[in-house]
């Protein structure tokens, strides 16, 4: 009697435990709107209690996973002690025994379950857990301030039960094994980087805008326009720190259009728009929620001084996510061109980061975030057409000038060559015998 009751123990508590694993992959893979359905097809309010409060229901459902394996362990245990006569025998087998149900009919048969029906696994244990989370109360929070406690600076709450960079390791996992492609991996990435990203990273800088000065024509400003390629520029006052508006493409073509001939054309400071201004601080996903809601499409950047920094479009938020967007009016040109001597020619707009990938080494810099930034800090002035400098065995050399301003726009990138000790020995050489000393006395 005692034979069969602590089998069927042993089988109750492990069917118990293979639910209560199943619904447990079933919660943690149920999408939001399956859900949203399973909660409208449920009779109860076991399903709002737990989708109103998840975490304690997890905890609690985890709990009980646990309680249930280790008596049904028990069980099996006890009742090979009964057979057997021998503890350690009895140990031993009830250990192998309990890896390979645990394994087969706990571990993996309710997970793969779970994880294919999970609205109708949700349903229907719904009520149980609901029942058992209410039988511990606060048992299975106490159990989880212990344990962070004991690990001090652990993810808590939600966190604990899936992260970020667990979310970022199973997207490049999916990515390694086919699942999704490898642009979608990256789009799926820039979303987590988008939050991270400050404006001072994606705007054009100040000595990059493309502007027209304050009183010139439409006539003036519709050149600029088809010179430039852009349809929306600043207009400037007495320097870049003044900006009097913006003035738009579509607004100037119209007033011109509109112009009888030889009539003369009003100024640009009659069109000029309102001028939105944001800190180089703000981060970008915030600005795009704000000029999504304002229905506009640029803006001027400020440094912490007031001045201005640089501008920053709708399109430079968005090519953060989808990545760089060129159009049939865009100049499309590779950021780095290499010479064949182990050199490139890099855009000094390219990132200190994309540089040290292509000399195989890390450069790190909290003050700048470009090629160009680099040059100019090492070289403490302005760089021209033949600067040279070398970073962190990097040499780097000014190589054209472009845009109104002629600043640098290309840079030569190429490895400080090592001296061979021969080839310094050869050196020394020479220079010992041009003062008339023998090298052993130099020695």
């Amino acid at each position: 009697m005692t034979t069969l009751l602590l089998v069927a123990m042993a089988l109750v508590f492990l069917a118990i435990a293979a639910l209560l694993t199943a619904a447990e992959a079933a919660f943690n893979f149920l999408p939001r709107h399956d859900a949203e359905e399973a909660l409208l097809r449920s009779r109860g309010t076991a399903m709002r209690s737990i989708l109103r409060e998840p975490v304690a229901h997890i905890r609690a459902l985890r709990f009980w996973r646990v309680w249930f394996e280790m008596a049904s362990a028990v069980a099996v245990s006890v009742l090979l002690y009964s057979l057997l006569d021998n503890i350690w025998l009895a140990g031993l087998a009830a250990t192998g025994i309990m890896a390979l149900l645990g394994f087969v009919i706990v571990g993996v048969s309710p997970r793969q379950l779970g994880r294919l029906h999970s609205a109708a696994v949700v349903r229907f244990t719904a009520p149980m857990i609901r029942f058992l989370t209410w039988v511990l109360g606060p048992i299975p929070g106490w159990l989880v301030a212990v344990g962070s406690a004991a690990a001090p600076g652990a993810p808590g709450g939600d966190e604990a039960f899936f992260s970020e960079q667990e979310f970022r390791e199973l997207v490049d996992r999916a990515s390694e094994s086919d699942m999704i492609e490898d642009t979608e991996a990256e789009m799926i990435q820039s979303v987590f980087d988008f939050g991270d990203t400050l404006v001072r990273a994606v705007m054009v800088p100040r000595t990059d805008i493309v502007g027209i000065d304050s009183g010139s024509s439409l006539h003036e400003a519709m050149s600029l326009f088809l010179r430039s390629g852009y349809s929306r520029v600043p207009v400037i006052g007495e320097d870049t720190d003044h900006i009097l508006g913006i003035v738009y493409l579509k607004d100037v073509a119209a007033v011109v259009h509109e112009l009888d001939a030889g009539v003369e054309p009003p100024t640009v400071d009659s069109m000029a728009r309102e001028v939105r201004y944001v800190p180089e601080s703000k981060p970008v996903s915030d600005l795009l929620r704000e000029l999504q809601k304002e229905s506009t499409h640029v803006a001027i950047v400020i440094d912490e001084y007031g001045g201005t920094a640089g501008l920053v479009t709708l399109e430079d938020l968005i090519e953060e996510i989808v990545g760089e967007i060129v159009d049939e009016y865009d100049t499309e040109s590779a950021e780095a061109v290499e010479l064949g001597d182990g050199s490139y020619r890099v855009s000094s707009r390219m990132s200190i980061d994309d540089l040290g990938e292509l000399f195989d080494i890390e450069l790190d810099d909290d003050e700048v975030d470009t090629v160009g930034g680099l040059l100019a800090k090492a070289l403490g002035r302005v760089p021209i057409v033949g600067s040279r400098v070398e970073v962190q065995g990097v040499s780097l050399r000014a190589d054209r000038l472009e845009g109104r301003r002629n600043r640098v726009s290309h840079i030569i990138a190429a490895p400080v060559p090592t001296v061979d000790t021969d080839l310094e020995d050869l050196f020394h050489e020479a220079e010992a015998t041009q003062q008339g000393v023998p090298r052993e006395q130099e020695k």
